[in-house]
């Protein structure tokens, strides 16, 4: 079965375009997905959130669903419970909420702010199953069993990636070593989506990325790591 994907690398926390609207609108996507923390209110970070900003923000990711006809992967955003905060992928299709997943691997700066989610995810969409693991946790080879068992054929994976000194060879080989190496436990594709830096944060780098268990099938190069497109892909599944 072939899918139409799009993968949103730009600067978190920015509005969407009308341009950009336009432009995934006649791509005719299955799945569009965001990186980790986009959907977020720049004055209040990426840990902070407040009742009146969720429900905002829930309603943007509804609003893109139902304006292009489509699945929404909405990134994550900072999502209040009772007294505590996860990091949570909201889907929706349609502008209908599918479900939502909660971070269960928490990166070192979200320990003591964000608290982890229990369980891992898979949804329903066009007759197939997919799932959602959030940045840190493809260091958990439990996601990416739990994917399998599931028959998920396809994961996403909003990413918040810091920049770091490395050469395109040590980029590469870790991309082999997480992405591909998931793909061959899970079975199923992987679509990472990362922010670009900007004045909100200015420590970031763009390493979006599709995989599979042959391979890398689609990776921005490392030159573009810092530069915002819009992906769009077409994939086997």
């Amino acid at each position: 079965m072939k899918l139409r994907v799009i993968l949103y690398q730009k600067s978190l926390g920015i509005p969407i375009a009308h341009d950009d609207v336009e432009q995934m609108r006649r791509f005719k996507p299955h799945f569009i997905c965001f990186p980790e923390y986009f959907f977020v209110n720049t004055n209040l970070g990426t840990k902070l959130q407040t009742p009146h900003n969720q429900i905002r923000q829930l309603q943007r990711i509804a609003a893109i669903s139902r304006v292009l006809s489509t699945v929404v992967i909405g990134g994550t955003m900072p999502e209040l419970s009772g007294s505590v905060t996860y990091n949570t992928c909201f889907v929706f299709q349609d502008g209908t909420l599918l479900g939502s997943y909660r971070k269960k691997r928490l990166f070192f700066t979200e320990v003591g702010k964000i608290t982890p989610g229990d369980n891992y995810m898979v949804f329903e969409a066009y007759g197939i199953t997919f799932g959602v693991i959030i940045c840190a946790d493809v260091f958990d080879d439990e996601g990416f069993h739990f994917m399998r068992e599931n028959k998920a054929k396809i994961i996403f994976s909003p990413t918040f990636s810091p920049k770091k000194e490395e050469t395109a060879e040590e980029k590469f080989k870790r991309d082999n070593d997480i992405y591909v190496r998931g793909a061959a436990i899970s079975g199923a594709v992987i679509v990472k989506v990362c922010g670009v830096k900007s004045e909100f944060l200015d420590f970031l780098q763009a390493r979006s990325l599709i995989a599979d268990k042959n391979g890398v099938i689609f990776r921005v190069r490392p030159e573009d790591e810092e530069s915002a497109m819009i992906i769009m892909q077409e994939i086997e599944v």
